[in-house]
């Protein structure tokens, strides 16, 4: 990506790189470690994300129901996946254009496995930007860090009895 990222965050997951791959470019795991996706629709029927594979994120229940799509737009496997939003219901994508969200990983060990997101984005007019400032910007964050702690408990093998298998 071109321009600064909005924010970074990264965690170290004790588990081979190759396995951490796995879980992230397995599209059917999205529920399995997202603490808000229910359900995610293999829009080409595709369960692996490679270029151009786009895939919608459900969240069928509470206040925050609704769908977003997601295509990948970059993919250089067992290194980087980088995924852009489409569209969604909540508005998002009016409010911040652009929205693409970079995950990497490498090798910390033979073990271990370090995992960053990146995200980029412009607000979109005054009001947004200063909201993004102020609101948008930690909580994008702080659910990104849920999603790589939900990524982290996949690949090292410990399950969550709240979430169900897609």
């Amino acid at each position: 990506m071109n321009q600064k990222a909005q924010w970074k965050i990264e965690i170290v997951v004790d588990a081979p790189l190759k396995r951490v791959w796995e879980v992230g470019e397995d599209i059917t795991l999205i529920p399995q470690y997202h603490p808000e996706v229910d359900k995610v629709d293999l829009i080409e029927g595709q369960a692996k994300r490679t270029l151009g594979t786009k895939y919608r994120c459900n969240i069928l229940e509470g206040r925050r129901a609704g769908s977003c799509v997601e295509e990948v737009v970059a993919c250089e496997p067992e290194r980087m996946l980088a995924t852009r939003m489409v569209s969604d219901t909540w508005g998002v994508a009016r409010m911040l254009t652009n929205f693409t969200v970079e995950a990497t990983v490498s090798r910390r060990t033979e073990t271990s496995t370090v995992l960053k997101l990146q995200a980029f984005y412009e607000p979109v007019g005054f009001k947004n930007r200063v909201l993004n400032a102020l609101v948008l910007r930690r909580a994008l964050r702080r659910r990104s860090l849920a999603v790589l702690s939900g990524i982290k408990r996949v690949a090292e093998g410990k399950t969550d009895p709240t979430r169900t298998m897609p």
